[in-house]
Order: C-alpha cells, then structure tokens, then sequence
C-alpha cells in the first residue's frame, strides 16, 4: 500500500517554474530617456522621503524605465534594477530598498507628473487625418473609462463587493493627434459621466459611448461651448421634428435615417433643451474574431449584450446640426481608438499589474505609462502600437539596428500617407 502521507504531494499543482535572476546586462535603452530626464528634474525637491534618501523625480524615472524593458516584471524587479551600476549611473539614481519604494508613494503628489504629461500631451502634434475631420473648428475628443482590477486588499479601490477590487482610468483622447490629453483616476464605482462633467472645456467635440446617455451632461457640453456626438441606446425615446433626404455619400456610409429630433420624454426634456440630429447607421455583419463573449444581461431586462459579428444598427446623435451625415457617421467611427489605446495600455505596456497598492502609486504608475506612449510617438513620430513598440523595444536592448528601425519607420509612414 503505498504511503498516506505522500497523496499531498500528488495533489498539488506544480506553480510557475522559477524567474531566473535579473542581470545588468538584461537591461537597456538607457538613452531614450535623455530627455525626459530634464523634464522629470522639477520634481526633485518634492517630497523626499521622510527616512530615506529617495526622490520622486527617481522614482518616476525607474518606473519610465519599466515600461521598456520586458525583463522588468514587478516592483521587485525594479528594485533589483536599481542596485546596478549602469543603470544608476545613466537614469541619475541611487539604490533604492523595497521599503522605500512602497511607502514613498504616498507621500508623492501625482499631480505633479499629471503637469508632465499634460505638457507632452500639449506639445504633440497633430497626425495624418481624414480632411473633414480637420474641417470641424472644434478638437475631436473621445472619452472613456476603462476598469483595472484590484487585489482585495486595496481598500480604497471599491468596485462590485469586499474581493472584487478595481481601478477606473477616465480617459480623454485626442483624435488628430492619436494621444490622450486627460487622466482622471477614480474607484471602479465611478461615474463616467460625472468624471467627464468636471473636467470640460470650451472647443471640444466629444465622442461619447452609451456610458454617458445623461441629459444633463449633454447640457453641459453644450454650456460648456463644446459639442458632442453620442451614441443612443435602441430604445432611445425620441420626437422627429423634420427628417432629411439621405444623400448619395450619406449613402455610402450606410446612413439609412436622417433627422432633427427632440430626445426624450416631455420631462427629460427638461434637462436638454435644444433639438438634436439623430442618424441611424446600419453595421453590417460580420465574421466574429476570437471566442467572443457569452450573451448576457447588462442594464436591465431591456439591454442584452449582442452576440458578435450579428448585423445591428446604431443611433448617433450630434448638437452640431451642420454636419453632412456621413461626417457623424465617420466621427463615431473613431472613438474606437480609445478601446485600441486602453487595449495598449494593458497588454503592451502592462497596466494590468499594479506596482502599488496605494492610490497614488497606481496614478503614478498610469501617469508615467501615458508619458511612456507620448515618447514612443515622439521618437518614432508615428500613433504608438504595439508592432512599433516591440521594434523600439527591441533596438534599445541592442537587437535592432538603425537601419532596420528606420526602414520600419518609412513603411510606417509611407502607409500613413496613402487615403483611407
């Protein structure tokens, strides 16, 4: 009979086989970060720790420093990092101790790196584009929110109950540039709406998601002297005032219904008081890609989830009753891009592990993963993906040649120049 006391050994699942140690010669691309460095030195009297000598403008910079280099994994990983001569000397740091590391944080004010980013945001320029996309007089905006889970113990993170922890980023996206512009960080419980609402300005056009279906914020982009382009629910509720002929280009966009409407019942009205343009445009079928997602209630008994690739139709509305249809019909289109850069987000740059478990090391974390893209663009000047970033990851560690980046880059922009 063979022995009792080995069946727990059977049983139990093998783990992850173990990391190899991290070596100094893993690590490079210490000259991307020639620039940065200069902008990262305004912080450096704010906030050392109280018992150590760590810096926040340090401690950013390391944090830059693991979004290029697949070897870096963790936030011990990063502290393995900074023990290195090469890597000390070239980013301008001392060595830090884990402890350091994980208590500093709270001590370091985000919004000072927020100051960074929007000064990188600000300064990016505008990329190749559909025409009448820059014919609008207004910035072209998406904006969303997207969830980065938790672990348990982060308290402050409230989301659905006391083991489901998450993170909501609300993001603000800049069409013509493929950038983002603003960060709010909130629980997962956050509002969308009520995030986008403190945060508007004068000369936008913001492309909104059904996420956002308020009245009253709609009022207030439009108090705001901005515009929005929204996508409505099928069962929006709506009275048609004048309906438009489609044109042969409205057409084309598969636009099947155009009108100046009034949304709402006579008490939501309230809350928006002027007429609106409401397009229907029809989505074809399509093969789905992937396993999909299984179908399942959302909202309410009324809101289902569609399976993918099925044919639907949606409804867009716009304040700006100027529009040719085809234009609000092209400009949804593009809110898409923020879905791509959330996407880049967590499976290129890694966001879906947090390096902290406070509320200011995830912004930190968030800040500097946006500074991260606004520097792939700059470098390359072209939108950041993920084919480009692994190529300029790839030549900052030594494997890729000038040439070969550079042959990268023109058919990058030689695509880039060729009409939609």
């Amino acid at each position: 009979m063979a022995d009792s006391g080995n069946e727990p050994e059977a049983k139990r699942k093998p783990g992850p086989p173990p990391q190899p140690p991290l070596r100094e010669e893993d690590l490079q691309g210490y000259k991307f970060f020639t620039r940065i460095r200069q902008l990262l030195g305004a912080l450096r009297g704010c906030a050392a720790h109280r018992n150590r000598l760590l810096h926040y403008d340090e401690y950013a910079a390391l944090v830059l420093f693991y979004f290029f280099n697949p070897a870096l994994t963790s936030l011990r990983g990063l502290q393995r990092a900074s023990e290195f001569a090469k890597v000390q000397e070239r980013l301008g740091l001392r060595r830090m101790s884990l402890g350091s590391m994980s208590e500093s944080v709270r001590l370091f004010d985000p919004e000072l790196l927020a100051r960074i980013f929007e000064e990188l945001a600000g300064a990016a320029p505008e990329r190749s584009a559909d025409p009448r996309l820059k014919a609008l007089h207004q910035i072209v905006t998406v904006a969303d929110g997207s969830l980065f889970r938790a672990l348990p113990r982060m308290a402050w993170a409230v989301w659905l109950s006391d083991t489901d922890r998450a993170v909501k980023a609300h993001v603000q996206f800049e069409v013509l540039k493929c950038a983002p512009a603003r960060l709010d960080l909130t629980t997962g419980q956050g509002a969308e709406s009520e995030a986008l609402a403190a945060r508007l300005e004068a000369g936008r056009l913001y492309l909104l998601d059904r996420g956002y279906r308020s009245f009253k914020l709609l009022q207030e982009i439009v108090d705001a002297d901005s515009s929005f382009v929204l996508r409505l629910g099928e069962n929006a509720i709506y009275e048609c005032l004048e309906e438009k002929a489609i044109t042969p280009e409205a057409a084309a966009a598969r636009v099947t219904f155009d009108a100046i409407v009034r949304l709402g019942c006579r008490q939501a009205r309230q809350k928006l008081e002027l007429p609106v343009r409401l397009v229907r445009v029809s989505v074809p079928a399509s093969a789905p890609r992937g396993l999909g997602y299984p179908v399942k209630r959302v909202h309410s008994k009324k809101t289902i989830r569609r399976p993918p690739g099925e044919a639907h139709e949606l409804l867009i509305v716009t304040d700006r009753l100027d529009l040719p249809a085809d234009v609000i019909a092209l400009l949804y289109q593009h809110r898409w891009r923020v879905e791509l850069f959330f996407r880049l987000l967590k499976c290129v740059f890694g966001c879906r592990h947090l390096l902290s478990d406070s509320y200011e090391g995830v912004s930190i974390q968030l800040y500097a993963a946006l500074i991260a893209t606004l520097l792939l663009a700059e470098y390359t000047g072209q939108r950041p993906s993920k084919r480009t970033y692994e190529l300029v990851a790839l030549y900052l560690q030594g494997w890729v040649s000038d040439d070969e980046l550079r042959a990268h880059l023109a058919r990058l922009q030689g695509r880039a120049a060729k009409p939609n």
